[in-house]
């Protein structure tokens, strides 16, 4: 989701990654959020666009956080005991002075805590926070005391599927278990293949090493069958917990939910244009409110040569470094030589620039021109040329002349039309087309439906974690305060 109030994990961490309900992402490509890419930059903004990512060729196919009705991946080693020193040799004489006795070195494997006499060891507990934290539920790689939680209330979970026989399926349940894990896999192996795939390849070689790749991290055929025959347990699960529970979103929650995120949205971007820019445009982080003092500005763009526009831009840099504070407005020269160089790049469209303002004069409509001259793509977008794009007197995301040009003394009013200006793409006449209303957005139906599903799962995970505090004080739990505290420097306790 879009928005931080999405991800509903938040509620109760460990019980959240452990029922994520309805939150299952593509183990095969749960990391590459189309979402967050960089969208494409108009010829109105500025010159230095972020550059194209590529998609990453060797990068590990993110996992999901372990269920928490699957046991760990691994079993414990039994704790080997170290070998006995051999005896002395006893000596002719006794040592002139004892040597001080050794420390006793720490032990490797040291058991963390006890379940119901069963002991959880320090490797079982490493590869639960390894799980957690590539997974993205917890930052912290040495929370080794929320990872053992976790592990400790994984396993009772277990317990409690099985003692329901939520572990148990039909022969129809398991085959549409299996069949769903060899479409995962299948297609997981076709994204390899296609992915590094060449005119001449051998298919057959790329499908072995997308089965090594994967299997490399962890990742094979019967883990897929184990995730989802997991996922399977926990739905039975779920649906046992909720039977009964009313955990529907009301209207009144949501606009509620809605009126404080806005809010708070309002409070965190109204002065701060940039960030609001930057987290929207770069991020695709969506905000519930709209600052104050944005335009909607259509504009025509034309096109220069080339060579032109290189020599402006060489002496515009030129002048702009000659600027010093003993010399503010820089050296005389060298703004002669970039204003005749300005003056170069306006007289190379002088017919269609004069034809424009005259066509206007006589009332044409400036949408039309836009039609017939315009070289932007982003103005063939007919959305963006209802709209208009987004300008704010403080926008960074658009060529300063741009934003400079949509606020300037021209452009009073909507309808207004600026004087041509040169910026880094070329020529641009700016037509002021609207003003855009501030405050709360429209409250769309994928917003409501964002805020309902946040508000059914939050209502959800309360009624898993109360059902856990439960289940857990029914079992012996008893914490190694003093192998915790040599990893953590905290007690279990804390």
């Amino acid at each position: 989701m879009s928005k931080k109030i999405g991800i509903i994990c938040a509620v109760v961490v460990l019980l959240a990654a452990a029922f994520c309900l309805y939150q299952f992402t593509d183990i095969f490509g749960a990391k590459q959020d189309k979402a967050a890419a960089v969208p494409a930059v108009t010829e109105a903004s500025a010159a230095t666009e972020a550059p194209a990512t590529e998609a990453p060729a060797t990068e590990a196919p993110a996992t999901e956080a372990p269920a928490a009705t699957e046991a760990p991946a691994t079993e414990a080693p039994a704790a080997t005991e170290a070998p006995a020193e051999a005896a002395a040799e006893p000596t002719a004489e006794p040592a002139a002075e004892e040597a001080p006795a050794a420390e006793e070195p720490a032990e490797e494997n040291p058991v963390l805590a006890t379940l119901d006499g069963t002991d959880i060891k320090l490797d079982e507990v490493k590869n639960m926070l390894s799980a957690l934290v590539s997974g993205g539920y917890i930052s912290d790689s040495t929370d080794y005391k929320t990872a053992l939680d976790y592990l400790i209330q994984t396993r009772i979970l277990q317990a409690k599927i099985a003692e329901l026989g939520f572990d148990q399926f039909t022969d129809e349940e398991q085959a549409e278990i299996d069949a769903k894990a060899a479409a995962e896999w299948e297609n997981a192996l076709s994204q390899y293949v296609a992915y590094f795939s060449t005119d001449d390849s051998d298919a057959e070689k790329l499908r072995l090493e997308a089965v090594s790749y994967y299997e490399a991290y962890g990742v094979s055929a019967d883990t897929l069958v184990k995730q989802y025959t997991s996922e399977a347990s926990q739905a039975k699960l779920e649906s046992y917990l909720l039977e009964g529970k009313d955990v529907a979103a009301t209207e009144e929650e949501i606009r509620a939910l809605f009126d404080e995120t806005a809010e708070a949205d309002g409070k965190t971007i109204s002065e701060n244009i940039g960030m609001y820019e930057l987290y929207q445009t770069y991020y695709g982080q969506e905000f519930w409110y709209m600052p104050e003092g944005y335009r909607g500005i259509i504009h025509i763009l034309l096109k220069v040569d080339e060579g032109l526009m290189t020599a402006y831009s060489e002496a515009q840099a030129a002048y702009e470094e000659s600027k010093t504070e003993e010399k503010p407005d820089g050296d005389e020269a060298l703004k002669a030589a970039m204003d005749e160089a300005k003056e170069a790049v306006f007289a190379s469209k002088k017919e269609a620039i004069d034809d424009i303002y005259a066509r206007l004069e006589k009332g044409e409509d400036f949408t039309a021109l836009i039609g017939e001259y315009n070289e932007d793509p982003g103005m063939q977008d007919g959305a963006k040329l209802a709209d208009g794009y987004h300008v704010h007197k403080d926008s960074l995301m658009w060529d300063p002349v741009f934003t400079a040009a949509a606020f300037s003394e021209k452009m009073g009013k909507p309808g207004d039309v600026s004087d041509p200006v040169v910026g880094s793409s070329g020529i641009h006449i700016l037509y002021y087309l609207r003003d855009i209303p501030s405050g709360k957005v429209e409250m769309t139906d994928d917003i409501r439906e964002e805020i309902k599903t946040y508000l059914e799962n939050t209502k959800k995970n309360s009624v898993f974690s109360d059902a856990l505090v439960d289940w857990v004080s029914q079992h012996d739990v008893v914490y190694n305060q003093e192998a915790m505290y040599a990893l953590t420097g905290e007690s279990a306790a804390e």
